[in-house]
């Protein structure tokens, strides 16, 4: 019975080995189930050739390696909205570049450590603080009812001489992007200067496979 369930193991473990190879393989593609289990990538781990599609049984076999790592948490599915859609129409993407005054803010946290009272200042609260301004920003600021704008990311970052947190947003134009930066990010406390770039071609995330 050991023997048995340590194959069966072995076997589920390809398997799932198999779809993060082809999801791999699909960058910049991002996928759904169905497109997914239609992907060159996953033909591939099958040693499909050319557009040989996989066998019924094949595809049933990925749907449900697919399920059940979604299932256990070794993939994700994620809701956003596509901003090449005539209802969402944010195709556009850009980048802020922000530098922060880290001295200022040592300084504010050798304060803060005497009581400890509030949030202990950091880049991570200038971060928190960017979204909460920027979820009210978004909300007061709707253009002709549309989202004017949509944030996909905040990092901070380390290694860089020249800023110290990036935001990456979706956008319909650059007009909203710069008054975003204006009134949303350059008033946060320690924040010293940005510099706005806008994308010209972007490859992998948020840009989905269109639908099949």
């Amino acid at each position: 019975m050991r023997g048995k369930t340590e194959s069966t193991m072995g076997r589920a473990i390809g398997a799932a080995e198999r779809i993060l190879r082809a999801l791999a393989a699909e960058f910049p593609r991002l996928h759904d189930r169905q497109s997914f289990l239609d992907s060159g990538g996953l033909r591939a781990g099958y040693d499909k050739e050319g557009g040989t599609a996989l066998s019924d049984n094949e595809r049933q076999a990925a749907a449900r390696t697919l399920t059940r790592m979604i299932s256990d948490g070794i993939v994700s599915e994620v809701l956003w909205p596509a901003g090449h859609s005539d209802k969402v129409q944010l195709p556009e993407q850009g980048m802020i570049a922000v530098s922060v005054n880290l001295g200022s803010l040592r300084e504010e946290r050798l304060a803060w450590e005497v009581n400890r009272q509030g949030p202990e200042p950091s880049q991570e609260r200038i971060i928190s603080e960017i979204v909460d301004r920027s979820r009210l920003w978004i909300e007061q600021n709707m253009d002709d009812g549309k989202l004017p704008l949509l944030l996909v990311n905040a990092s901070i970052i380390h290694g860089s001489n020249a800023f110290d947190i990036l935001i990456n947003a979706q956008y319909r134009n650059p007009y909203n992007l710069l008054r975003y930066t204006r009134e949303v990010v350059q008033v946060v406390a320690h924040i010293t200067g940005t510099h706005t770039m806008l994308v010209a071609q972007s490859y992998g995330f948020p840009n989905f496979a269109p639908p099949r």
